[in-house]
């Protein structure tokens, strides 16, 4: 019996070298989801605890302003490779561990996720320099379904 593919993966961020804070191209979804989930995979990190990566997934709900809809797990310089996924939910009328309102603009906590589906997604990240070298390889793809 051969099964039909019912997911779309798609690159939000292709997987490179980064040592500056930076956001990402938008990219767009080849079709409205039920839900997506998104991968966090970061292949080399920095050297020390005070190097410190974090990464955003953000939509447009609006075609113009660009709001935070997941915070992955903060990585440490000396934590090696690792690896987070955020799945997002679209179509229900409830929302598990995110708030069902928020002010535009506004930050969301690290861990944590809003429900909200846009046209355009992208990643965005801060590295900082604890000392040592503060580069981290990593990349974020996206599983439609």
């Amino acid at each position: 019996m051969e099964s039909s593919k019912v997911y779309t993966v798609f690159e939000v961020l292709a997987s490179a070298a980064r040592a500056a804070t930076d956001n990402g191209s938008a990219a767009r979804l080849p079709q409205v989801p039920r839900g997506i989930v998104f991968t966090l995979d970061v292949t080399a990190a920095g050297t020390l605890v005070g190097d410190t990566l974090d990464v955003k997934i953000q939509t447009k709900l609006d075609g113009t302003n660009w709001e935070d809809v997941c915070h992955f797990t903060q990585v440490a310089g000396n934590g090696g490779a690792k690896r987070f996924y955020f799945n997002i939910y679209g179509g229900v009328s409830y929302i598990l561990g995110g708030a069902a309102e928020f002010a535009g603009g506004e930050a969301l906590g690290a861990g944590n996720f809003r429900s909200i589906f846009g046209d355009e997604w992208r990643a965005v990240w801060t590295v900082v320099n604890g000392g040592g070298t503060h580069s981290f390889t990593f990349a974020v793809k996206a599983l439609a379904y």
